[in-house]
This record gives C-alpha cells, sequence and structure tokens, in this order.
C-alpha cells in the first residue's frame, strides 16, 4: 500500500478545508436569508391576498347595507299607506327585519374596517421586512461571490490533484480513508509522533508504532480510530502538495 498517497490526500483535504473556512459562515448565512425571505414573501402574499379579499367584502357589504336602506325608506313610506291593523302589523314587521338585518351589516362593516386596517399595517410591516431582507441577503451573496472567486482557481487545482490520486489509490485504503474522514470531520489521517497519536493525543504501543512504521497493513489509533502513518510520509507528502 502506497501511504504517502494517502498522506497527500488527507493534505489535500485539509487545503480544501482551509478555503472553505476562508468563507466563513457566508454560505449558511446566505442560506439562512433565503429561507427567511422566502417565508416573509410567502407571508406577504398571502396578507394582501386576504386584503384584497376584505376590500372586496367590504365593497358587497356597502352595496348591501344600501339595498336595505333602501327597502327600509320604502317599507317607512309605505305604512303612511295602509287601511288596516293587519297592513300596518305586517310593515311594521318588515321594518324591523331590515332594520336588524342593517345593523348586522353594519356591525360586519365595521369589523371589516378594522380587518382591512390590520392587514394594511401587517402588509406594510411585511414589504418592509421583504426589502430588508432582499438588500441583506444580495450583500452576503456579493460578499460570498467575492470569497470564492479569491479561492476558486486554487479550489479547482485541489480537486483535480485529489481525483488524480483517488484514481490511483488502493480502494480498500480509499474507502477506509472516506469513512472515517466523515466521522472525523475530515481528519482521518493522524501521525504517529514519539508514540502519540496526533489526533488524539493517546499513546501508541511500541509494538503498534513498528507496524505503523512497516506500512504494509492499515493500522488505525485504538482510541481515536484514524489512520496511523509514520510523520515522514506525511512530511513528503506535505512536499508533494506544495
Amino acid at each position: 500500500m502506497d501511504f504517502s498517497e494517502l498522506a497527500h490526500l488527507q493534505n489535500l483535504d485539509n487545503r480544501l478545508m482551509e478555503l472553505e473556512a476562508f468563507k466563513g459562515d457566508l454560505p449558511e448565512k446566505v442560506e439562512q436569508l433565503k429561507d427567511e425571505l422566502s417565508e416573509l414573501t410567502a407571508q406577504l402574499n398571502q396578507n394582501q391576498s386576504e386584503l384584497t379579499q376584505c376590500k372586496k367584502e367590504l365593497v358587497i357589504n356597502k352595496s348591501e347595507i344600501d339595498q336595505l336602506n333602501n327597502s327600509l325608506e320604502k317599507y317607512q313610506e309605505k305604512i303612511y299607506s295602509v287601511k288596516t291593523n293587519k297592513e300596518y302589523d305586517a310593515i311594521t314587521a318588515e321594518i324591523e327585519s331590515v332594520e336588524a338585518k342593517i345593523n348586522d351589516a353594519e356591525i360586519k362593516g365595521v369589523q371589516l374596517l378594522e380587518q382591512e386596517e390590520q392587514l394594511e399595517q401587517q402588509v406594510e410591516q411585511l414589504d418592509s421586512q421583504v426589502s430588508q431582507c432582499r438588500e441583506q441577503l444580495k450583500k452576503h451573496e456579493a460578499m460570498l461571490k467575492e470569497k470564492m472567486a479569491q479561492t476558486e482557481s486554487q479550489q479547482k487545482n485541489l480537486i483535480q490533484e485529489r481525483e488524480l490520486i483517488i484514481k490511483s489509490m488502493d480502494r480498500r485504503l480509499y474507502y477506509q480513508y472516506q469513512r472515517i474522514s466523515k466521522g472525523k470531520d475530515g481528519f482521518a489521517v493522524a501521525e504517529v509522533n514519539k508514540y502519540t497519536c496526533s489526533g488524539c493525543f493517546a499513546t501508541i504501543p511500541a509494538q503498534t508504532v513498528m507496524e505503523v512504521r512497516k506500512m504494509d497493513q492499515i493500522i488505525l489509533c485504538e482510541t481515536c480510530g484514524r489512520i496511523l502513518i509514520p510523520p515522514t510520509i506525511n512530511e513528503k507528502a506535505e512536499l508533494t502538495a506544495q
């Protein structure tokens, strides 16, 4: 097994992680702002739709009140031409019924006006929040784009070099590296320095150190589970990666 390729791969991944760290929390911030903008826009659209519906209901309500008032005037005029108590009682009942309907419609109208005012305030507030969020997103996207431009060429070269190494690596060694890397935040390889694992600083037994120096099999740190390599291998890999 060529453990120098393994060390080289780890060094390349370290540099790729450094380039990613150079972006700071900008990628996460951009995604967070996108989600926030999406939620605010959806809420704004919903409130605008409710406001439009409320205004329609106000128009209908006003028309209904006008019609009821017209009916009330006709009944009130008609009451002076009745000739019997029965007719008088019938018209009086109609007047009371219309007046009750007018009262209900006016109460509903007041409620609709209050709802309209509340929705207008909410729409105005959400519109302002959407504008602010959009500006923040634009600002952070520009910052992220600038950061990416500074590292794009170097990152591309590192990725190409990484792909070449992977193609020539022992499959078993590469899969082991990938599995450990996922569970160790990208750090799958550790040097053995003076009988100590550089990954977790646990003491490595002398027999294990000797086996690591032979470089003929995959040996994992019993404490952290990283692949152990001699420090000289990593030094050569660092020179190669530069």
